[in-house]
């Protein structure tokens, strides 16, 4: 037997003696709660050794392929180049989100909760958890995509180890959850929102997108955001710096302006806006909205003072 055979044939021998063992743990979740059955069509692949991390983003983006407009922009053996740390036998949860990222998806970081777990579960939003599938001195951590609920039975659905949907009793998954600290990922096509988002929180996942270079698929994500909460100044800032600097100047003038609606003192937008009238041709409008830009913030300050000594030195009144 090979080294991956007798590593797979480890974990999978460590997940049937936890599941099946009689020493069930404590039912976690309070009575009475109203957490409702759910079943997600998460496609199953078979467990490789060490690369449990790419073959649950894989599992998670075929889902989204097949239920929405969203492309994958990585093979599945791209995303085990970019997810596998060979001296650790493993993936680091940063560069699992990495990954998801350069797929071209949201990674939105679970709140360590139940309640967030079953609310993203009963928006059918596929979740990925760590877990540690052994024992505590002897840990086998592994990521798996949860895909549902049984709230009769009481056990959480997911593709736990060589079969899919393995139904794990609540209160066996959560002593398995505890050891990552709860730890979980939510990775959604940039078109969608995930059910738990704070508008701060969602706008720090779009833009972490945005840094990998996918501005088109930040800007969707922006633009989705704003569906919710309309009048949010970071995202629509956000979205119109976005729009600039992919020199859509119409949208991003209009988003600027937007804002100034909704805080006609906003100095950074005032800021932008002007550096963007400038480099249209309208360098006296911009020197107008400069003289309203007013901060206490040093860093702001110095950006709109290099901005009127642009204009300044760049015309002739």
């Amino acid at each position: 037997m090979n080294n991956i055979s007798k590593s797979l044939s480890l974990i999978f021998a460590a997940a049937t003696l936890i599941i099946s063992s009689g020493c069930v743990p404590k039912n976690p979740l309070p009575l009475g709660n109203n957490y409702q059955s759910s079943s997600i069509n998460i496609p199953f692949i078979s467990p490789r050794s060490n690369l449990c991390g790419s073959t649950s983003i894989e599992m998670v983006s075929s889902f989204w392929q097949s239920t929405t407009s969203y492309v994958p922009h990585l093979t599945l053996e791209e995303l085990d180049e970019r997810t596998l740390i060979p001296e650790k036998g493993g993936t680091l949860q940063i560069e699992l989100i990495s990954a998801a990222r350069a797929n071209g998806m949201i990674a939105y970081p679970l709140e360590p909760t139940f309640d967030a777990l079953f609310s993203e579960l009963s928006q059918h939003h596929p979740v990925i958890v760590l877990v540690n599938r052994s024992y505590s001195w002897y840990p086998l951590w592994h990521y798996s995509p949860i895909t549902g609920y049984d709230a009769i039975e009481e056990k959480i659905l997911m593709h736990f180890a060589d079969k899919a949907n393995e139904a794990v009793p609540i209160g066996t998954f959560a002593a398995l959850w505890e050891r990552s600290g709860n730890w979980g990922v939510v990775l959604l096509p940039p078109q969608e929102l995930p059910a738990t988002a704070s508008p701060k929180k969602f706008l720090h996942s779009a833009y972490d997108l945005e840094k990998t270079g996918m501005r088109d698929e930040a800007i969707i994500a922006y633009k989705s955001a704003l569906i919710r909460w309309p009048e949010d100044v970071g995202i629509l800032f956000a979205l119109g710096n976005a729009y600039y600097s992919s020199q859509q100047i119409n949208n991003a003038e209009q988003i600027y302006r937007e804002i100034l609606l909704i805080d006609f003192t906003h100095p950074i937008t005032l800021n932008n806006l002007a550096d963007l009238l400038y480099h249209t041709g309208r360098p006296v409008e911009a020197l107008k909205l400069l003289d309203k830009a007013v901060t206490d913030d040093i860093e702001i300050e110095s950006i709109i003072k290099a901005t009127r000594e642009e204009i300044i030195k760049g015309c002739i009144f």
